[in-house]
């Protein structure tokens, strides 16, 4: 992956792969930038220690490797989720959290806890670990990016889903058709889509770094788009103008298949303030890609990935 900055010279993007197991290689040592992005979600089959190996471990193994690169700046992909407690028992408190928000969280056990424990920890745990990193190392701007619950179909090149699991964040749209569930269960509202996530990566490349010694000396950015509840995305999608729309192009099924309101549960309560994220890389929630736009991008999508892969139902 490439950028250019604004004198229209390449940035040289070091990617660190942890593949099998294997140690980490470098692209370059003379790489100017690290945009930390993987981490392993608690898909079927993965352990507590995987997770926490790869989330913490080598992430600490990619901060460490900065004494001896030229990287100038080092972004990680983070998650709103860094701010909750583990078992999401705050996330339904009427809080807001903005870039002055910290867990209490330094480290767990990962041999104590199930895997979707482990992974919300190790999003404290290892935004804790780049700030820590940023002190020993003055010279590079650091940045973490946190993002809420990702929505948005597949580019044309990714690998085609085999199964639920892999619809990503889009499982829980899919939630609203799928067959067997009687409602979505997914309870965090607070939502973007890929692509503006994305977009604040490459921002976040070439944009002016913050005064250390500043009111706001961390750049630690919020991507927040306003919430979808379930209950807003079913009328939303019954409304008469997307009922033909989705008629029209064949997706009739959906509004058909759309649960009972009355069948809906909670969903969270808090709240985002992304002022930091506007004021570093001048994203505000008029830039987003809406969560209507997303609902009418991902529904048919949905729907046709079901019709072609029935085995993986």
């Amino acid at each position: 992956m490439h950028g250019e900055s604004s004198k229209s010279s390449r940035w040289q993007i070091s990617y660190w792969m942890r593949i099998n197991g294997q140690r980490f290689s470098k692209a370059g040592s003379s790489a100017d930038a690290v945009i930390h992005i993987a981490g392993p979600v608690y898909h079927p089959g993965t352990t507590s220690q995987e997770i926490y190996d790869a989330a913490i471990g080598d992430t600490q193994k990619l901060l460490d490797a900065l004494a001896d690169s030229s990287v100038q700046r080092f972004i990680l992909t983070t998650s709103v989720a860094a701010f909750f407690k583990p078992d999401f028992s705050n996330i339904m408190d009427k809080t807001v959290y903005d870039h002055n928000t910290w867990s209490e969280i330094e480290d767990i056990d990962p041999k104590e806890h199930e895997p979707p424990y482990t992974y919300v920890a190790c999003k404290a745990i290892s935004n804790k670990l780049v700030w820590k990193a940023a002190e020993k190392y003055p010279h590079i701007d650091f940045t973490t990016i946190f993002p809420p619950t990702l929505y948005g179909w597949f580019p044309e090149k990714y690998p085609v889903p085999k199964t639920v699991a892999e619809l990503n964040g889009n499982k829980f749209i899919y939630e609203l058709i799928q067959k067997g569930v009687s409602f979505p269960t997914w309870p965090i509202a607070t939502i973007a889509h890929t692509r503006d996530v994305a977009r604040a990566h490459v921002l976040a490349l070439t944009a002016p770094a913050l005064p250390k010694d500043g009111p706001y000396n961390k750049q630690r950015l919020i991507i927040s788009l306003r919430s979808m509840t379930w209950v807003d995305a079913i009328q939303f999608l019954r409304e008469p103008e997307n009922v033909a729309k989705l008629e029209a192009s064949g997706h009739g099924d959906i509004v058909e298949r759309l649960p009972d309101v009355a069948k809906a549960g909670m969903q969270s309560q808090y709240s985002l303030n992304p002022i930091l994220m506007e004021k570093v890389l001048g994203l505000k929630k008029s830039d987003y890609i809406s969560w209507k736009e997303i609902l009418l991008e991902v529904m048919p999508n949905l729907l046709d990935w079901e019709k072609a892969h029935s085995e993986a139902l």
